[in-house]
């Protein structure tokens, strides 16, 4: 005869507990797929395209902004600048050996010497190399004339001519370092015979109704461009 099992044991409880989610609500907590790969990749750290073309364009207007200091800089002295140029000489400068060529005129505005050796000079922005300076020294507070003639043999022989002439009606001149740096830029505006475009002491330009090639220019003498 077997023995009756007294042993109580507990009953299921009649009702479910509150913390078992519904069917309704376990599909409502479920990531969805989007969510699920979202969360496998990590945070979404790529920039919005609008972000990204203003960050672009703010860094390129910041070089510019630094390229204009630079060269406003130069402007003000302190280095080696275009101080005078003359696109239509008949009788401001006259050389037995050349004639009357166009002439600029570079000014040392260092408290040194400064060796040119390789320095550039051009009226073409896409050839800054057109003419390349040979070994010359500009003492400090220093001239030097550069010849746009060529053409001759006395002016292919010269060092310091060019090769080339300047347009009388205007265009741009440039002047670099052997390193491709922008020292000095120019638009030369269109100019009367033996008048030059001169630089004055506060980096602004005008025309000097006598031009003085290799001498410190005469502001009594320059008119302003803007009038």
């Amino acid at each position: 005869m077997k023995r009756k099992d007294t042993k109580k044991y507990p009953s299921a409880p009649s009702e479910e507990p509150e913390d078992l989610l519904t069917e309704e609500e376990y599909e409502g907590s479920a990531p969805s797929l989007d969510e699920f790969k979202s969360r496998r990749r990590g945070p979404d750290l790529r920039l919005p395209l609008g972000l990204l073309l203003t960050l672009l364009i703010m860094a390129g207007v910041g070089y510019f902004l630094w390229q204009y200091m630079q060269v406003e800089g130069h402007h003000q002295g302190g280095t080696l600048v275009l101080n005078e140029i003359c696109t239509a000489n008949h009788k401001t400068l006259v050389s037995e050996k050349l004639g009357t060529p166009d002439w600029v005129e570079l000014y040392n505005g260092t408290q040194k010497p400064l060796d040119l050796k390789g320095y550039g000079l051009t009226d073409n922005p896409k050839q800054s190399y057109k003419f390349i300076l040979p070994e010359v020294t500009i003492e400090p507070g220093g001239y030097l004339l550069v010849y746009f003639v060529g053409g001759s043999e006395e002016a292919d022989s010269d060092p310091l001519c060019t090769g080339f002439g300047l347009s009388r009606y205007g265009e741009d001149l440039l002047l670099v370092d052997a390193n491709y740096n922008l020292l000095d830029s120019v638009e030369v505006p269109s100019l009367e015979p033996d008048v030059s475009y001169a630089r004055t002491s506060d980096g602004s330009w005008g025309y000097a109704v006598i031009p003085t090639p290799g001498q410190a220019n005469n502001e009594e003498n320059i008119i302003p461009a803007w009038q």
